[in-house]
This record gives structure tokens, C-alpha cells and sequence, in this order.
């Protein structure tokens, strides 16, 4: 099991810092919100391009939080970026997503939101590389993990024969680690959890040891 910082929950006024924070990690997740798709804003590609050319040589991976989450494709390959996960909700053709992202060289997701059936991507599952699996939503209450959302997620990785990775994402503690590891969760998001730590590499490093 990986885990991704999300940079998204770092201090917005000290990026560059953050993202030194993490040293040699070799994995970062750059959550992209527009406003509309979800009520917060995180980064436009300006800010994404920097992030890129400051963390070269990362496994970076992309959650389109957006309306038309196709029109990001084209910068996002030229930023380097490794994965592109966008939600099934805002996309009318999921496999012309899928199918652009690869033919751009990225891995291409879909996303689903807790109120998304797992069935709605049923048909996918042989074109799509990864799977993320929304535990929180805005919800007013600051995005507390739900426990129902974290059971389908694990039973979601328990899937015997899936040709896909299953990444799982929202208010994602140490108390729910083991369980997702048992799981067989492929990786875990990771946003306050890290990023309010003293020293976040080195919780990084204490959860790889317990955890890979």
C-alpha cells in the first residue's frame, strides 16, 4: 500500500515548504477544484505547472475535482504527470477521458463521490488503470471520513481478480490503516494527516515501514 501527501492540505501560504517537507517521497497527489464541480477552489495550472517543475522526478498524480475534467489533458501530460483520475460524475463519456489520457501516455481513473454506486463504472473496469473511492464529502462538519464509505472502499480492494488499482480518499487516519492494508487498498490519500505533522517524511516513513 502507497501513500500520496495531497498537497491540497498543505499551508497555502507556504507551498514550496510544504512540498520540501516531503524530501525524497517519491509520490505526491495534486487535488485540482474549481468551484463548481465541488464548492472549493485548490489550483489553477498555473500553480499546478510550478508544483511539477519543483517536484521533477515524482510519481504525480492528478485528482480532477472539476467540470469537463477533459479539458485539463493536454497540460497535465506536459507537466510530467504519471495518473489522471477524474469523477464519473462530470463526464458524459468516460471512455473518451480514459482513452485520451493514454493516448497522452498517463495511467487515466475514474473517481467516484459517496453518493455514486460502484456499479455506475462497472462497465470501465477493463479500460481504467485506477479506482478512488471517495470517504468524505463538503458536508459542513470539516469532511470527517464516513464509516459506510470506508466499508465499501475495503470491499472494494477485497475484489478478487481486478486489473486495477483502488485508491481511497477523505479524512484517511492512522485508525483506519490496517484495515485498508488487510484490504488490499493499493493507496491511500493523505491530506491534514500528514501535512500537520512535524515532520511529515518521517511519518511517511514510519507508515511505509508498518504498511509495505
Amino acid at each position: 500500500m502507497v501513500f500520496l501527501p495531497s498537497i491540497a492540505s498543505a499551508d497555502p501560504l507556504a507551498l514550496r515548504e510544504g512540498l520540501e517537507s516531503l524530501g525524497d517521497w517519491p509520490f505526491l497527489h495534486i487535488d485540482i477544484e474549481d468551484g463548481n464541480f465541488v464548492p472549493n477552489i485548490t489550483f489553477g495550472m498555473k500553480a499546478v505547472r510550478a508544483i511539477c517543475e519543483e517536484i521533477q522526478g515524482k510519481e504525480m498524480q492528478v485528482h480532477l475535482m472539476t467540470k469537463h475534467p477533459e479539458n485539463y489533458l493536454g497540460e497535465l501530460a506536459l507537466c510530467g504527470v504519471s495518473s489522471v483520475i477524474a469523477h464519473v460524475e462530470a463526464l458524459d463519456y468516460p471512455m473518451d477521458f480514459l482513452n485520451r489520457c493514454k493516448c497522452l501516455g498517463m495511467k487515466a481513473g475514474l473517481a467516484l463521490n459517496m453518493k455514486t454506486p460502484v456499479s455506475s463504472v462497472d462497465m470501465f473496469f477493463g479500460c481504467m488503470d485506477e479506482l478512488l473511492l471517495m470517504t468524505a464529502e463538503p458536508d459542513g462538519m470539516e469532511q470527517a471520513l464516513y464509516p459506510a464509505a470506508l466499508k465499501r472502499a475495503v470491499e472494494m480492494a477485497q475484489e478478487k481478480g481486478r486489473d486495477f488499482k483502488v485508491y481511497v480518499d477523505g479524512g484517511i487516519t492512522e485508525d483506519h490503516m490496517a484495515q485498508l492494508w488487510k484490504a488490499g487498498t493499493d493507496g491511500v490519500i493523505l491530506g491534514r494527516a500528514v501535512f500537520k505533522k512535524q515532520n511529515p517524511l518521517k511519518f511517511l516513513r514510519q507508515l511505509e515501514e508498518i504498511y509495505t
